[in-house]
């Protein structure tokens, strides 16, 4: 148990009469100017208010921080570290619900918010206090978005914004309109909170008694002033102030009504869309006002993503909710850009002071909150049913047999009829939100309530109807899970922003129709222009890298290149896309290869190798030191006896996914080795459920991906010792294969997985392995099973001696030098630039914080994935499978034995053939094929050897780099 730091007030705070109601805290602070120092740090201070209870930061009995973040705060503050505790008491003189509230910064982190959480008295208050989020905010490194070699705009760098701030507790998935409530009993109270991750600046704490946003007519008598007249200032979206969401982005429009628009270049001119859809996500616009009074507020608005679906966004005002239609103002369904006043036909308008205001806008599904809290209980109420069923019918699905369920489960019609009837409003509310239109939600909700009331009416069939219930794509409960998303996803893209006095209107764009028809032919005739991007050929002195990956990542590079690489060195650097990887081959026998090429498949290396187009990267002098940053067997299907090809530049890794919830409901472990696998199969299939394995994916041909794992843990090698012939004769192996068919045959393992996320997410796979693309989706689109699931390693095999293998392959995509570069030099500069420390955690940063989790970047550099934003548990995990990295050594003819075992596979479990005599028949067309192209390559002639052929291994690759430490006095 890690050691915790107990830090005790010295004193109670008495409360001497009852609280007097205080307006509830938002996001977001009362914001003051910039503080000029490197942290880019920001101060904020508390607004003048009658505030109750503040427990402040000399009282913590910590030594007080004294730096830059801390002098930009105007009270004394402490730095927090993971573990670390605050606890105080205070004392209440009435009873009712009350609210915390934080004075903090993030410390200068990268991505992963602070979190911690809440006890009063020994317990949690509530469910919300076991995660309490703190924002961490971002700023672009410049107020102009550069231009990209052919004209366009592209995303400017962002970098963590230090910004103090009054935070209050709110529920994690920040859904609620109102900060979390403590419900306190009169008397003393021991508050003890605790910074579970991260870093955290604190300063004040709160505590207040909860009060209501008040109505638009109280906010406007508690704000006396008068109202402006004549004024109008004009905020482009696009160019925000800060946020605390990396993921929002300015998006390129070509509409016409879009401000600024250019026929022939690509203008980051809006903001949002896709990009700005998830709760809590908030957009900060800092603005001048001239004169202190009221003002209105118009957004240039469109909402097209959600056909007749409403999307709110919660408005603050230097860090407060104004008043309650604030806190989830909506934007209906439309078309075409809109000017959208807040509070439309009767328009609002606030009171600003003179000089500086910041106004906040946030993604909020808070009207659907509760709808999306049913749904995560029906949910699990549908998953306990199922599990009931399962376990009085053994998961027998028998349509001849008759059940009379409802006598083992009496409740079972209520039970079912309770969770329609709770959807059944959800969807009312829904709809009304959506001014009585149907939408794509709507119709799923009443899907899933018409198959709860159908099996609600004979619940004895529920047995044999339970692709209705839980299993399937049309149950309820998948149907359920598709709404969930669905309702907290609120996409909205801005163009403008005008601040204006209510005497004022905004400018709106009307455009002409000659200017629409005059503006299409020139798109028209432009589009017969070459892509840019995708043009071959450099200019003299120049490096030419064709980059198999969409434009954003060729953008970021390009940009990278030319800030970092090229005055670091005088080499310039054009990035393409490439045309097609499959044809390199093509491209390098016309002589219009590129000198490099990155993001290339990793059976492409080999084959361009073998035919000598790729320069040995080897033969540069610091190679061997270089490789450092890699799994050894990462190079190994690059390597032709003592040369190497290629370079890993991303890894795919093979880890066990688990559901907790449901592994602890069935008390079942975790299971770490095979062994362990087939003891827990019996109790998983009794369910219904079942144990997914890399082979279940893909297609019926299996490839060295899915199958050498089985091979190398068996203690096996695929091919003789000197490559001449196949491997697979040994017992050993044999041994390896007949295990991989059994899994299927004897212990019923599912022969086809059509999606292990799908099937994941609805529990009928709860545990099984799979790789990064898993990882991803589970990270970023399944939220109804946040914290429900982990990560663990690959199953080891246990070997007759007691030691674990875990070996499992982690194909990706690397980087390759054409042998026919006329810079070899400049271009190794280039890849070890590329695939360096440092260049590697800039670029897998800057994607995240351009596009999201959903951009997470896998690189194989380990120091560099050492620093990427998911969950350091995660990475312990991967870090560790990947000491187990083996990938499959390739040899003229090596794809014949890749095939012949996917063949052996489908014979022994389709056709029920022995093992032995699969992989019989098997080794003569093996054998035959690498001889036949070991001939054809010089290797052999009329079948003696005339030149020796070095099969790698990963100490092959572990001797290089430890040369490099112990060079040859």
């Amino acid at each position: 148990m890690r050691r915790r730091k107990l830090l005790r007030i010295l004193g109670s705070i008495l409360f001497a009469a009852t609280l007097l109601p205080v307006p509830a805290r938002a996001t977001g602070g009362d914001w003051l100017a910039p503080i000029d120092n490197p942290l880019l740090v920001q101060s904020g201070s508390l607004p003048e208010r009658p505030l109750q209870a503040e427990i402040t930061a000399d009282t913590f009995g910590l030594a007080l921080a004294d730096d830059s973040v801390s002098r930009a705060y105007a009270k004394p503050s402490v730095l927090l570290q993971t573990d670390d505790q605050l606890v105080f008491t205070v004392t209440i003189a009435a009873a009712g619900p009350y609210t915390l509230a934080f004075d903090a910064a993030a410390a200068d982190i990268f991505m992963n918010q602070p979190e911690g959480q809440l006890e009063v008295d020994g317990a949690f208050p509530s469910l919300d206090a076991r995660r309490v989020v703190f924002p961490v905010f971002y700023k672009n490194r410049s107020d102009d978005f550069p231009l990209d070699r052919y004209g366009n705009e592209a995303l400017p760098r962002q970098d963590h914004l230090v910004r103090w701030s009054t935070v209050p507790m709110r529920d994690p998935g920040f859904s609620e309109a109102y900060p979390a409530r403590l419900e306190l009993t009169a008397g003393e109270h021991t508050f003890a909170f605790t910074l579970t991750q991260g870093s955290l600046y604190v300063g004040s704490l709160y505590l207040d008694a909860f009060t209501p946003y008040p109505a638009y007519a109280d906010y406007r008598q508690a704000h006396p002033g008068a109202e402006t007249s004549g004024l109008l200032i004009e905020i482009e979206a696009e160019r925000s102030s800060f946020k605390d969401d990396t993921s929002i982005r300015p998006v390129n429009s070509r509409s016409l009504e879009v401000t600024p628009y250019e026929t022939y270049s690509l203008l980051l001119n809006t903001l949002g869309g896709e990009s700005w859809k998830h709760s809590g996500s908030t957009v900060y616009y800092e603005f001048e006002a001239p004169a202190a009074g009221y003002y209105a507020i118009t957004l240039r608005a469109l909402q097209n993503f959600k056909s007749n679906f409403t999307v709110f966004r919660r408005v603050t005002l230097n860090g407060e909710v104004p008043f309650e239609a604030l806190s989830a103002v909506p934007f209906a369904y439309g078309t075409t850009w809109s000017n959208i006043t807040l509070g439309a036909d009767a328009p609002y308008t606030f009171y600003l002071k003179q000089g500086r205001n910041v106004l906040g806008i946030e993604a909020t599904h808070a009207p659907h909150a509760v709808a999306a809290d049913r749904i995560q209980q029906a949910l699990i109420d549908i998953n306990d049913l199922s599990l009931e069923i399962k376990k009085l019918t053994g998961n027998q699905v028998d349509p001849f047999k008759e059940w009379e369920i409802s006598d083992y489960i009496p409740d079972l019609r209520e039970r079912l009829i309770a969770i329609a009837d709770g959807l059944r409003a959800d969807r009312e509310t829904v709809l009304a939100t959506n001014r009585g239109q149907s939408s794509q939600e709507v119709l799923t909700y009443q899907m899933a309530i018409d198959s709860l009331d159908f099996l609600a009416g004979e619940p004895d069939k529920v047995p044999n109807r339970m692709n209705r219930l839980s299993e399937g794509s049309a149950s309820a409960a998948q149907l359920l899970g598709k709404i969930l998303p669905e309702l907290q996803n609120q996409p909205l893209v801005l163009d403008k922003i005008y601040i204006h006095s209510l005497d004022t209107t905004p400018p709106v764009v009307e455009v002409p129709v000659f200017a629409a028809l005059s503006e299409d032919l020139k798109r028209f005739v432009y589009s017969f222009q070459p892509n840019p991007y995708q043009t071959i050929g450099a200019d003299e002195g120049e490096i030419e890298v064709w980059v198999n990956r969409p434009r954003q990542y060729v953008d970021l590079l390009q940009l990278m290149a030319d800030q970092s690489f090229t005055p670091e060195t005088g080499i310039r650097v054009k990035f393409s896309i490439m045309p097609d990887e499959a044809k390199l081959v093509l491209a390098n026998a016309a002589g219009i290869q590129p000198d490099v090429a990155l993001g290339v498949s990793t059976h492409v290396p080999y084959e361009l190798a073998i035919r000598n187009a790729l320069k040995d990267l080897r033969s540069f002098d610091d190679f061997d030191s270089f490789i450092k940053v890699y799994t050894p067997g990462s190079l190994l299907s690059y390597i032709i006896n003592d040369s190497v090809y290629a370079i890993p530049e991303t890894q795919d890794f093979w880890v066990t996914f688990y559901r907790k919830d449901i592994l602890d409901s069935l008390g079942i472990p975790v299971p770490h080795t095979w062994n362990e696998v087939i003891e827990i199969l019996p109790e998983l299939q009794r369910y219904g459920m079942n144990y997914n394995t890399p082979l279940s994916s893909g297609s019926g041909y299996k490839n060295y991906l899915f199958t050498a794992p089985y091979i190398f843990n068996q203690g096996a090698d695929l091919y003789s010792e000197s490559g001449f012939a196949t491997g697979l004769e040994s017992d050993e192996a044999i041994e390896g294969i007949q295990f991989m068919a059994e899994s299927f045959t004897l212990y019923g393992m599912p022969l086809t997985t059509s999606s292990f996320y799908d099937s994941f997410r609805y529990g009928s796979l709860p545990i099984g392995v799979s790789n990064v693309e898993t990882y991803i989706k589970l990270i970023t689109a399944a939220p109804e099973i946040d914290g429900l699931w982990a990560i663990d390693l690959y199953p080891a095999t246990v070997a007759p001696d007691g030691e674990l293998y875990r070996y499992a392959t982690g194909s990706a995509q690397a980087s390759i030098m054409f042998a026919g570069t006329d810079q070899p030099e400049e271009s190794w500069a280039f890849m070890k630039w590329w695939m360096s420390t440092e260049t590697q955690i800039d670029f897998q940063q800057q994607l995240v914080l351009n596009y999201g989790l959903e951009y997470f970047w896998n690189s194989a550099n380990l120091e560099a994935f050492a620093f990427s934003t998911i969950p350091q548990e995660h990475k312990d995990v991967i870090l560790e499978q990947w000491r187990w990295l083996q990938e499959p050594v390739k040899l003229p003819g090596s794809y014949m034995q890749e095939r012949e075992l996917s063949n052996a596979w489908n014979r022994i479990v389709f056709d029920g053939v022995n093992p032995r005599v699969a992989i019989d028949s098997s080794v003569i067309i093996i054998n035959r094929e690498i001889t036949r192209k070991m001939e054809e390559f010089g290797y052999l002639k009329d079948g003696q050897v005339v030149r020796t052929f070095k099969i790698p291994t990963i100490d092959t690759v572990k001797g290089w780099m430890e040369a490099d430490d112990n060079p040859n006095p």
